[in-house]
């Protein structure tokens, strides 16, 4: 009690009911089981007994900020875009949006 929660997640447009779940892979990764929208986390937050949930910020992850760099190699987001469309990854889902969540409990 008192603490305060910052997240940081992969989110979709979409409202409190809007929730991706992928078949298989997100952007090639396998690790990704759900991307909720913003209202729908904030639901989920205020569910689990958070309160003051409020979202500070939305962004679009652009291939600029995630490239391959002397220190990394190996393949980074521009190669799980669909080439012909970067708003879409390369199983034709939305491209990767992250938001950040604060909330108290």
């Amino acid at each position: 009690k008192g603490g305060e929660l910052v997240l940081e997640t992969l989110v979709i447009e979409g409202d409190q009911q809007q929730v991706l779940v992928p078949e298989d892979r997100y952007a090639q990764m396998r690790n990704v089981w759900f991307l909720p929208s913003v209202p729908a986390l904030e639901l989920w937050l205020r569910r689990a007994g958070f309160t003051d949930v409020k979202c500070v910020d939305v962004s679009v992850t652009t291939v600029e900020e995630q490239r391959g760099t002397e220190w990394m190699k190996y393949q980074s987001l521009s190669d799980f875009l669909d080439p012909q469309d970067h708003s879409k990854t390369v199983e034709g889902l939305p491209a990767p949006m992250r938001a950040v969540i604060v909330a108290r409990k």
